[in-house]
């Protein structure tokens, strides 16, 4: 079998399963986000941390907030794809 696919090996063939449990899907307008929780250190908040981006459309992927790395308030998602 031959996979064709832009993501790294790690992420395909994850070492354990740990990873993905603290991983969860969140709707929001226009598509989804793949974020884990954390703890911001400096204001000792519970924040999500975008992992991946899941949308049809292109001008989600612009948005600065939806890159992966960067820190999200709970507060300020809102529901999804109505």
């Amino acid at each position: 079998m031959i996979l064709y696919t832009y993501q790294p090996q790690n992420l395909v063939f994850p070492t354990n399963d740990d990873e993905y449990s603290k991983q969860q899907t969140l709707p929001i307008p226009g598509g989804s986000l793949v974020v884990e929780a954390t703890n911001d250190v400096q204001s000792g908040a519970n924040k999500y941390r975008v992992v991946r981006l899941m949308s049809t459309d292109p001008n989600m992927y612009l948005n600065s907030n939806y890159q992966p790395g960067s820190l999200l308030d709970p507060k300020f998602i809102t529901g999804g794809m109505e």
